[in-house]
């Protein structure tokens, strides 16, 4: 068993890799809400006219480029997280891993 200390975190490579997994995320998300959407619009054919509407046609949009826009969002969110996280190794000593050597 040995002790490892985590003092350093590249924020650029922290934020692709936060980004990735959101993007993928948003891959997932996207067809739940384009589903839903969908439900929502057959649900009550009274109500067909008023879901058809620009509020609906942009929330379509905007479930088309969720993956891109989680993407985005994840890498500029994990690059600061890494940034903050240095600040924070360097007041605090970092995160210290205990790693079993078998």
């Amino acid at each position: 068993m040995r002790k490892i200390r985590l003092l350093h975190v590249p924020p650029i490579r922290f934020g692709i890799v936060l980004g990735i997994i959101n993007g993928v995320i948003g891959m997932i998300t996207a067809p739940i809400l384009l589903l839903s959407l969908g439900a929502a619009a057959t649900w009550d054919t009274n109500l067909l006219p008023r879901f058809l509407g620009i509020p609906w046609l942009f929330a379509g949009g905007a479930a088309l480029f969720m993956p891109f826009i989680h993407l985005v969002g994840g890498f500029v969110v994990g690059v600061l997280l890494g940034m903050i996280y240095n600040l924070a190794a360097r007041w605090t000593g970092g995160i210290e891993i205990i790693v079993d050597d078998k």
